[in-house]
């Protein structure tokens, strides 16, 4: 009698156990919206660190759908790299300003700085962002474009050259006053 009380009582300890270790699940590149890529990556990893009036090193990133896209294929475009995550207090402000200007004339790439790709489609879905967010989980990209500190934006012209550089937060008026400075 003991022996059969104390099976049924491992028996449910292994059933309990079980149910509370089942990992949460891992977001895969089939599990982004379509606006969210994978891994952004310099092209030339040699690259040396950004400034003003050089062209911008390029960079590429994979979205779910397996297609790439690379900042130089962005050229004719003005382009607004800002450098981002998810626990900065100030990068979250600025989202609502970024996403009003994406599409306007401008694209905005978001790239989140040394983040795992799951924490970005919650922080996209809470923020309501539609822009193209990037994750950078190593940080190689954000080191070589300057970004130290959260929020970091880098303004790139349609000819690829960069045209400014913003650390910290970018207000509307801020952020329209430097997209008018962009030919």
């Amino acid at each position: 009698m003991i022996r059969r009380f104390f099976l049924v009582l491992t028996l449910i300890s292994s059933l309990l156990l079980m149910s509370c270790s089942t990992a949460s699940p891992t977001t895969t590149l089939n599990d982004l919206p379509d606006f969210v890529a994978d891994n952004a990556t310099l092209r030339d990893a040699n690259a040396p660190t950004i400034a003003v009036d050089q062209i911008a090193p390029d960079i590429s990133w994979t979205y779910a759908d397996g297609r790439r896209e690379t900042l130089m294929s962005l050229q004719g475009q003005r382009v607004v790299l800002n450098f981002w995550a998810t626990w900065c207090e100030p990068c979250r402000s600025e989202m609502a300003s970024l996403a009003a200007a994406d599409g306007q004339d401008v694209r905005i790439i978001g790239i989140n700085k040394g983040q795992q790709l799951d924490v970005i489609p919650p922080f996209a879905k809470e923020l309501n962002v539609q822009f193209t967010l990037v994750s950078d989980p190593d940080g190689d990209v954000s080191s070589v474009y300057g970004a130290r500190n959260l929020p970091t934006s880098v303004f790139i012209d349609r000819t690829g050259k960069i045209v400014a550089i913003h650390i910290g937060v970018l207000s509307a008026a801020a952020l329209q006053l430097q997209l008018e400075r962009i030919p």
